[in-house]
């Protein structure tokens, strides 16, 4: 058995690597921490102590010791590269790391961009290296992706799973891909996001309304001003240099913002403007109606899912709510119904449900249809009275969704979209207006995160559940991919995924095994997108 690793060394005094070695500090490790630059150390031992007082451990910075270069640390050291983003200096960090510490030290890198593979040509006996990457700030994030290069050994793998476990981090094992696991799954939040902002869907501040409804922490504008648009650039140039996916390509917009200087938070503006602050926001629910509504008389065409949950969440807020179970008698719905919500089976398109309701029902009869799967503008060209006719956007379940998109279509009468707005907040539920743009907003981030996740399972850069663990860890997701996609349901999210590959290109599409995900889960399974299990 190898000694007990007590002395850890890290290279840079930056913020990732000082926060690394506070939690290696707190969690009893004595800590070496390289920073040639005097100035950065005393800057960096401001942060710790700081740092630590939010952790209520101040003594632990006693553990952590500056030097200018690296030194012979005795036993079994665990050495971590820590410095910017640079493969020539990481380079040559890595190798005077290596020169001082000698054969038996467990070498990791912290990058979350560049290749473990290619790195490694820096280290002697490239079997002991590896990429740990930590996320920020390390103090507070539970996630550690281990990142195996081509020659990384398993006794090495080991040694890095147990030392993350030490410091109460949670490991998840990926390949040496493009981004790993987290950087790679997360990369549609961020572009989708800005692809449907530059497509004229609705300003920045309802978007992050939207995601921040469907369960983010924050909206995807709102999270880049703070990580830092330069940063987040970065990564996304990094991503999509070594993969060279279409689908990856970073967003113009965020290039000119860029290019302005207009960086987020740091510079003062970014997709917000910090002048006065970060700006405040209210996701309070709308306040729900003391007594039941009985000027409306609701349908709902529908058989499970969100037809049934919106039966059970109408109900209680309108005296008279219908449950319509059988496509096959729509002539037989009331003739007295002032709202029919077309729920359909989320996978097919239900213009024609449209076109016989608007010849069957007087045109005082609002229609509300899903608008992630109809085509809803093409719909309304066949039908009679357009104008009463309203999308809207459901992804699941509305357990998880807080917020609800509604769409702007050309056609649509204000009045009509007034009572869209009036029926959802009227069960607490937020509304955002959207521009109609293919997905929806909702409907095309999540669809191409979860497509995303499955591509990565797909092509052996993680398991599933791995995947799924390091999402919810590494970006505190509301739900991992893969099981949010199970939840969703894979004819669903390849119907919307189609329609945004249809108007954005094929690059877009749905990858080939999201059936998997309307599969029942199989526990035994093997490695691979056919152990998409969820959790």
């Amino acid at each position: 058995m190898s000694p007990l690793v007590e002395t850890i060394v890290v290279a840079g005094a930056g913020t990732m690597g000082a926060g690394i070695a506070l939690l290696a500090a707190h969690n009893g490790f004595d800590v070496v921490l390289v920073e040639p630059d005097a100035s950065a150390q005393t800057r960096a031992l401001a942060r710790l102590q700081k740092d630590a007082e939010r952790l209520n451990d101040s003594p632990c910075v006693s553990r952590i010791r500056f030097v200018s270069a690296p030194e012979p640390v005795p036993g079994e050291a665990i050495a971590i590269e820590a410095v910017p983003e640079r493969p020539d200096l990481k380079e040559a960090v890595l190798k005077s790391l290596c020169s001082a510490l000698g054969p038996q030290a467990l070498v990791a890198t912290n990058t979350s961009s560049l290749s473990v593979s290619e790195l490694s040509h820096a280290v002697p006996e490239p079997e002991r290296f590896l990429g740990l990457h930590f996320f920020n700030p390390p103090a507070l994030m539970k996630l550690v992706e281990i990142v195996s290069g081509e020659e990384t050994n398993d006794e090495s793998i080991a040694r890095a799973r147990s030392f993350v476990q030490r410091l109460q981090r949670t490991p998840v094992l990926a390949e040496d891909t493009p981004g790993f696991i987290v950087n790679r799954v997360a990369r549609p939040f961020y572009l989708q996001a800005m692809r449907a902002h530059e497509a004229g869907a609705a300003p920045a501040e309802d978007l992050d309304t939207l995601a921040r409804g469907a369960g983010f922490r924050m909206g995807p504008f709102e999270l880049m001003d703070l990580i830092g648009l330069d940063v987040n650039l970065a990564t996304s140039d990094s991503v999509y240099e070594r993969t060279g996916a279409a689908r990856l390509e970073p967003v113009q917009i965020q290039r000119d913002l860029v290019a302005q200087n207009k960086l987020g938070r740091k510079t003062g503006s970014g997709f917000y403007d910090y002048s006065n602050g970060a700006p405040t926001h209210d996701d309070a629910a709308p306040e729900v109606p003391g007594t039941l509504n009985e000027d409306e008389h609701v349908v709902i065409i529908g058989y499970d899912g969100i037809a049934l949950e919106l039966h059970e969440r109408l109900s209680k807020a309108y005296a008279n709510v219908e449950l319509w179970q059988d496509e096959e008698t729509l002539d037989r719905i009331p003739l007295e119904a002032t709202i029919v919500i077309d729920i359909g089976d989320g996978a097919t398109d239900r213009g024609w449900v449209l076109k016989a309701l608007d010849s069957l029902l007087g045109p005082e009869t609002m229609l509300f249809a899903d608008a992630y799967a109809t085509d809803i503008e093409a719909a309304t060209k066949r039908l009679q009275h357009p104008e009463r006719v309203a999308g809207y956007g459901i992804l699941a379940s509305l357990e998880h969704q807080n917020a609800v998109e509604i769409v702007d279509y050309e056609a649509t009468s204000d009045d009509t979209l007034e009572l869209a707005q009036e029926l959802f907040e009227s069960i607490g539920r937020r509304v955002v207006l959207l521009e109609p743009v293919p997905g929806l907003f909702l409907g095309r981030v999540i669809g191409s995160i979860i497509n995303e996740a499955v591509t990565a399972v797909e092509e052996g850069v993680a398991t599933a559940d791995d995947v799924d663990l390091a999402m919810r860890l590494g970006t505190n997701y509301p739900q991992g991919p893969i099981e949010w996609g199970r939840e969703i349901g894979g004819a669903r999210l390849n119907r919307i995924l189609k329609r945004l590959a249809s108007a954005e290109g094929a690059a877009f599409g749905p990858h080939r095994a999201l059936y998997i995900l309307d599969a029942e889960p199989q526990p035994e399974a093997d490695a691979g997108v056919e152990q998409v299990t969820g959790e």
